[in-house]
């Protein structure tokens, strides 16, 4: 039974539509649409003062270790689901939930260094030196520029700037804002 070019093309008209669809949902996952997720590697914070670090993702899974201090910096290095595998600064990796962690930007003082690094009043090496932050003091981020990053040390109630390049926390060629807040609380328009 012969079949009509009309007819051939109406069957074959779904399969292209089908493929395109797919091949536009594989570019968006590729880099070519909107991501809905930040990319990797990069560093979030601990939510908790206890948090439990695994051998793999998932509770049926050892812990590995515990970390007994908020706020630390992590690396979030892979995803697997509801799971992120993290690097502490000393390069020791597991797997946390992503509840316990936090997109609020901190940092430690030189973790690598023996010798404290200054915290300046002004971001200049010039600046007057507010205070020697010894190694591994914890940071709260506020902002930084890829050269100097303004900080507040909250348990010396300190604040200031801290060259970018002796904060193991943030990239050396990052620019952190402080808006971050603002990507998950879309600011309420008036009418």
């Amino acid at each position: 039974m012969p079949v009509s070019m009309f007819a051939a093309g109406l069957r074959i008209a779904p399969i292209i539509l089908f493929c395109s669809w797919g091949a536009a949902v594989q570019d968006a996952y590729a880099g070519g649409g909107v991501a809905t997720q930040p990319m990797l590697p990069r560093f979030a914070s601990l939510k908790w003062e206890k948090t439990n670090v695994r051998v793999g993702p998932g509770t049926q899974y050892p812990i590995r270790w515990i970390y007994q201090r908020q706020g630390l910096p992590v690396e979030t290095i892979a995803e697997f689901g509801n799971w992120r595998r993290i690097s502490g600064s000393d390069s020791s990796d597991g797997w946390v939930h992503a509840a316990l962690l936090s997109a609020r930007r901190t940092a430690l003082a030189a973790p690598w260094s023996a010798i404290s690094i200054n915290l300046r009043a002004r971001p200049s090496d010039r600046a007057a030196v507010v205070a020697r932050l010894q190694p591994r003091v914890l940071t709260h981020v506020k902002r930084c520029d890829r050269t100097w990053c303004a900080v507040d040390v909250p348990e010396h109630d300190l604040q200031g700037y801290v060259q970018q390049v002796k904060l193991w926390g943030v990239y050396p060629d990052e620019l952190v804002r402080r808006a971050r807040r603002q990507l998950f609380n879309p600011i309420k328009r008036t009418e």
